[in-house]
């Protein structure tokens, strides 16, 4: 029996897990540097931040599934930083890409599932 292909978690779903992250980052911003590691240590520790855990998204590498290492994580949240600077387009190109993948995903080789 061939093994299903991963269901890719789509914009808006994952714009509901960055609002949540985003206010849990706005506690952590007491904390200088608490934002700035909430994301990878999230990602390489559980696979998801718990914005995503609390909607059943996981990231994981493009290409084989896998559990996403600490320089992917750091990669993908160098990415993420660029993808919403550049007027956020790096971040809604999740809408139109076939593997719902956005800028910082293609930069550390990354998808997010379901």
């Amino acid at each position: 029996m061939a093994a299903q292909p991963p269901q890719y978690a789509g914009f808006w779903i994952r714009v509901v897990a960055y609002i949540i992250d985003w206010v849990i980052m706005l506690f952590l911003s007491v904390t200088v540097i608490g934002p700035l590691i909430y994301m990878p240590v999230m990602w390489t520790w559980k696979g998801a931040t718990v914005g995503q855990m609390a909607l059943g998204l996981k990231v994981v590498r493009a290409a084989d599934g896998g559990p996403i290492d600490v320089g992917t994580s750091i990669i993908r949240f160098i990415g993420l930083l660029i993808a919403f600077m550049v007027i956020f387009i790096g971040v809604i190109w999740v809408a139109f890409d076939s593997k719902k993948q956005g800028w910082a995903d293609k930069i550390a080789g990354t998808v997010v599932i379901k």
